[in-house]
C-alpha cells in the first residue's frame, strides 16, 4: 500500500513537471491586445481613463490542437480577465495628488481540464506632473508626467480531472483494468505582488507637429511566490517577470472635410522571465481615429539556451513567430446615426485580435489565437474642473478608442 501511494506521488510530480511550460503560461498569460488590458500590462495604468472603466478580455489560444476530444473549441488555453478601473478626483483640490484604482479577476485554463489558475488583485496608481510648459514657451517638451503603480493579489492553482491513469491500472494483456482515477488538488492561496512605473509626455515642434510618447517598466511576481499542489510533492517558484513597453503617437491627417483626424502609434513590448532566459518581443503599430482602430504586430519569442535544457522543457525552445492582426470599433459612436459625427458618444469599444503563426506551430494545425475585448467607459463626464495632471494634454482629446 505504501509503495502504491509513493508511486502515485511520483507520478503526480512527473505530471506536474511535464506541465511546466503550462505553469509558466498559466501564471503569466499573454494578451495580444496588451493596450486593451492595460492594468495587466502595467499597474501604473490603474484608473487611467476618466470615470469608471470596465474591461473584459477573453483569449483562446491554439484551439485547433488535437486533444482526443471532438469539442475542438472547448479544450484550448483559455484566459478570462475582468478589470474595473476608477479614476479618483483630486484629493483636497490638490492638482498633484491624482490617484487611480483598479480591481481585477482572472481565470486561466490549460487544456480541457486539469490545470487552472484563478486570481484576484487590487491596484493603485499615482500620477505626478514633472514638466509644465505654456503655449508661448520655446521648449519642445510641453508636458511630462510620471505614473507609479502597485498591485497586490492572491492566486490559486488547481489540478482536476477524472482520467488519470497510473501504472498499476494497466495490465500487459488486458490493458486498462481499473477506471481512471479522479484527481482534485488545489494549492493554498498565495500572494502575488506587481509594480510599475511609466513616463508620458508631449513634444511639440509646432501647432501641426506634435507627438505623444510613453515608456513604462513593470515587474510581475516580485515576491516570486511558491505554488504547491500537494504537501510533500514539491512546489514551483513562479519566476519574476519584467516588461518594458514604449510607443509614440503622431497625427497623420487633419485635412478640411475629414470627420476626425487619423493617428499612427508605433509600439514596442519586451517581456523577459526566469533570469532573461525566456523572452518575448512584440513590435508593430496602431492606426486609429475617433471610432475605430486597427493594428499589425509581429511577435518574436526566444527561449532557453541549449545549456538550459536541463532546467526548461525543450518545448520552450521551439519558438513560434506570430503575426498579430487586430481591429476595434466604438459601438457607441457608430450607432448614434441621428447625431453629427463630432457630437456622437464614445466609450463602448469592441476589439478583436487574431494571431497567425508564421513559424513553429502552424496555424493550419492550431487554428491560431483569437482574442475578444470589450471596454466600457462609464461616468466619464466630469462634473468639476479636472485635475491638471489627468487627461489635459491628450493629442486626440482622450476621445479615441486606444490610449497609451
Amino acid at each position: 500500500m505504501l509503495k502504491q501511494k509513493t508511486q502515485k506521488s511520483v507520478t503526480l510530480i512527473v505530471a506536474a513537471l511535464l506541465f511546466l511550460p503550462c505553469l509558466l503560461k498559466a501564471q503569466d498569460p499573454y494578451f495580444s491586445q496588451f493596450y486593451a488590458n492595460r492594468v495587466y500590462l502595467n499597474p501604473a495604468y490603474a484608473g487611467f481613463d476618466p470615470g469608471t472603466t470596465l474591461t473584459l478580455n477573453y483569449r483562446d489560444q491554439w484551439f485547433g490542437v488535437p486533444d482526443g476530444d471532438a469539442s475542438t473549441f472547448l479544450d484550448s488555453y483559455r484566459t478570462f480577465n475582468v478589470t474595473a478601473g476608477f479614476q479618483m478626483p483630486c484629493l483636497f483640490s490638490l492638482e498633484d495628488i491624482n490617484l487611480g484604482t483598479a480591481i481585477s479577476v482572472f481565470s486561466d485554463a490549460a487544456g480541457g481540464a486539469p490545470m487552472r489558475t484563478l486570481g484576484a488583485a487590487f491596484a493603485v496608481s499615482h500620477e505626478q506632473p514633472l514638466v509644465r510648459s505654456g503655449i508661448r514657451d520655446k521648449g519642445k517638451l510641453k508636458r511630462l508626467d510620471l505614473r507609479l503603480g502597485a498591485q497586490f493579489g492572491f492566486m490559486q492553482k488547481q489540478l482536476r480531472g477524472d482520467y488519470f491513469i497510473y501504472s498499476d491500472f494497466l495490465d500487459p494483456v488486458g490493458g486498462l483494468i481499473t477506471a481512471p482515477a479522479l484527481l482534485d488538488l488545489s494549492s493554498g492561496l498565495y500572494p502575488s505582488l506587481n509594480a510599475g512605473v511609466m513616463l508620458r509626455g508631449r513634444l511639440s515642434a509646432s501647432k501641426y507637429k506634435e507627438m505623444l510618447f510613453t515608456a513604462g517598466l513593470s515587474f510581475s511576481n516580485v515576491n516570486q511566490p511558491v505554488e504547491e499542489l500537494m504537501d510533500g510533492a514539491g512546489g514551483f517558484t513562479i519566476p519574476a517577470r519584467m516588461t518594458f513597453h514604449a510607443g509614440t503617437t503622431h497625427k497623420i491627417s487633419s485635412f478640411k472635410g475629414i470627420q476626425a483626424p487619423t493617428y499612427i502609434a508605433p509600439q514596442f513590448r519586451w517581456d523577459t522571465q526566469a533570469d532573461f532566459r525566456l523572452n518575448l518581443q512584440t513590435i508593430g503599430a496602431y492606426v486609429f481615429s475617433k471610432a475605430y482602430y486597427t493594428g499589425l504586430f509581429v511577435q518574436v519569442p526566444f527561449g532557453a539556451s541549449e545549456g538550459d535544457a536541463a532546467t526548461f522543457s525543450p518545448v520552450l525552445n521551439r519558438n513560434t513567430v506570430a503575426l498579430i492582426l487586430n481591429a476595434g470599433i466604438d459601438m457607441a459612436t457608430v450607432t448614434d446615426l441621428n447625431l453629427p459625427w463630432r457630437k456622437r458618444r464614445n466609450g463602448v469599444m469592441l476589439g478583436f485580435t487574431y494571431d497567425v503563426n508564421l513559424t513553429g506551430l502552424s496555424s493550419a494545425t492550431t487554428l491560431g489565437v483569437i482574442e475578444v475585448n470589450l471596454r466600457v467607459n462609464l461616468n466619464n463626464e466630469r462634473k468639476r474642473k479636472p485635475c491638471a495632471a489627468l487627461g489635459k494634454f491628450e493629442l486626440y482629446d482622450g476621445k479615441c478608442p486606444v490610449r497609451f
